[in-house]
């Protein structure tokens, strides 16, 4: 009644006859998403670089990026629980190139960098 017990050999199976998992698939359009991903229109010439925040609990690693020129008002980015990864690096690049400063934090930097 239940797959679970045949799962593993279905997978096996399935990957033998080269076909795509559902996660491989995933992974492909997901990568296909992000390149379709249109320039920000007039984008600034961004500087960018991990960041570590001294907290009275330890440090907070972060990515902070912002226009290569001028001043710029600021943006917080506040990650979810997957933490930081390509994905918030990416949505703050798009914002800084639009003309913000944005600081993207780990809120789960006590247990995991």
């Amino acid at each position: 009644m239940c797959d679970q017990d045949h799962f593993e050999d279905d997978r096996k199976q399935f990957e033998a006859a080269g076909l795509v998992t559902r996660k491989q698939f995933g992974m492909m359009l997901g990568a296909g998403m992000a390149m379709m991903l249109p320039r920000v229109a007039n984008a600034a010439p961004v500087t960018d670089g991990d960041v570590t925040v001294k907290t009275p609990d330890g440090s907070a690693d972060g990515y902070f990026v912002h226009p290569a020129t001028g001043t710029a008002p600021g943006v917080l980015i506040w990650t979810d629980i997957f933490g930081l990864r390509p994905a918030f690096r990416s949505m703050a690049k798009r914002l800084a190139e639009s003309g913000y400063s944005v600081l993207v934090m780990n809120p789960f930097y006590r247990t995991k960098k």
